[in-house]
């Protein structure tokens, strides 16, 4: 009983005990990535529930129990930082957040930190949460385009023949007449773990067009044919213009390409377009006196215009590729 006494109040013990803390902290900076790019969905969630919690429940008496160590302190620290984007982000998800939530203020508050220091961050931890969530909050629901989208396709939508892709096609319903959308997805790119799935939120928007009716959207046909998409008999897509070889001379997808989006945050903010709009022409008139005394000859001048959807689109891009299977 002895040897475990001292072997329990040790301090390399402690710290030891400490360094074992952080991987919750991996966790909720993996779940903070996961919201961002990836709709979870759950397979089961009342396992998950129950896993989670438990966990989180081991991880708040490791984090009593090493409540004086310096590394348990700064953990504490991390995890209010790494909380706050899964917060915000996948609101309402509760199996996932009040686990989180519970452990991240308790490892804080139990932690035996400098008493100033504790009231310094949890003022900067208690604004940076009001105010970001009034922010967040007030930009997602007060300045973005208001829609109430009803899926017309199955819920796994419809797959390629070559199984790399699939569509579903969304009735879109805003203030004015509403509007039909067709968004294509990797099909590949989805993860299981576990009793959740992570969902890709990969897409690329192939058609939109204005309803003329309230049953327009249910006119839509939408099939493949190989690797081409056709929408009402007209092509839309082809899985063959974004294969590419990589290093090793493989064919593999690219989704690099603008056309294809990568978070949910790729949606109608008309304050993003009025700030483009102003940008773009201001950008003209500094420009344009430059443009004119470039020198001119009488030769003829061929110029290559790009030409780009309208509005703004505000996505994070980053190289991700699916090998072709």
């Amino acid at each position: 009983m002895e040897i475990l006494k001292k072997i329990f109040t040790n301090k390399w013990f402690i710290l030891l005990v400490s360094v074992l803390c952080a991987a919750y902290t991996i966790m909720l900076g993996y779940f903070a990535y996961v919201v961002f790019f990836y709709e979870i969905e759950y397979v089961d969630k009342m396992k998950f529930a129950i896993i989670y919690s438990a966990l989180s429940l081991v991880t708040g008496l490791l984090y009593f129990y090493t409540r004086s160590s310096f590394l348990t302190c700064i953990i504490s620290l991390v995890n209010m930082l790494a909380f706050f984007p899964t917060l915000l982000l996948d609101w309402g998800n509760w199996p996932l957040l009040i686990p989180a939530a519970m452990v991240t203020l308790f490892g804080f508050f139990c932690c035996k930190m400098n008493s100033t220091l504790k009231t310094v961050f949890g003022t900067i931890f208690l604004l940076l949460y009001i105010l970001g969530g009034i922010v967040f909050f007030m930009i997602m629901n007060v300045f973005r385009v208001t829609t109430v989208d009803t899926l017309l396709t199955p819920n796994g939508g419809i797959v390629s023949d070559s199984g790399n892709f699939r569509c579903y096609v969304l009735d879109v319903k805003n203030k004015s007449t509403g509007k039909v959308a067709v968004y294509v997805e990797p099909n590949k790119l989805d993860s299981d773990i576990g009793s959740i799935r992570l969902k890709t939120t990969i897409k690329k928007l192939v058609k939109q067009a204005i309803k003329e009716n309230k049953d327009d959207a249910l006119h839509y046909d939408v099939h493949w044919e190989g690797t081409k998409l056709y929408i009402n008999g007209e092509e839309y897509f082809d899985e063959m213009d974004f294969l590419e070889k990589n290093d090793a001379g493989e064919l593999v997808y690219n989704f690099t390409d603008d056309v294809w989006t990568h978070t949910y945050f790729d949606v109608d903010y008309p304050i993003f377009d009025l700030i483009d709009r102003v940008t773009q022409i201001v950008s003209d008139k500094l420009l344009a006196p430059e443009e004119e005394e470039s020198p001119t000859d009488d030769t003829d001048t061929v110029t290559d215009i790009q030409e780009t959807s309208g509005g703004a689109a505000y996505r994070v891009n980053f190289l991700l590729r699916i090998p072709l299977s």
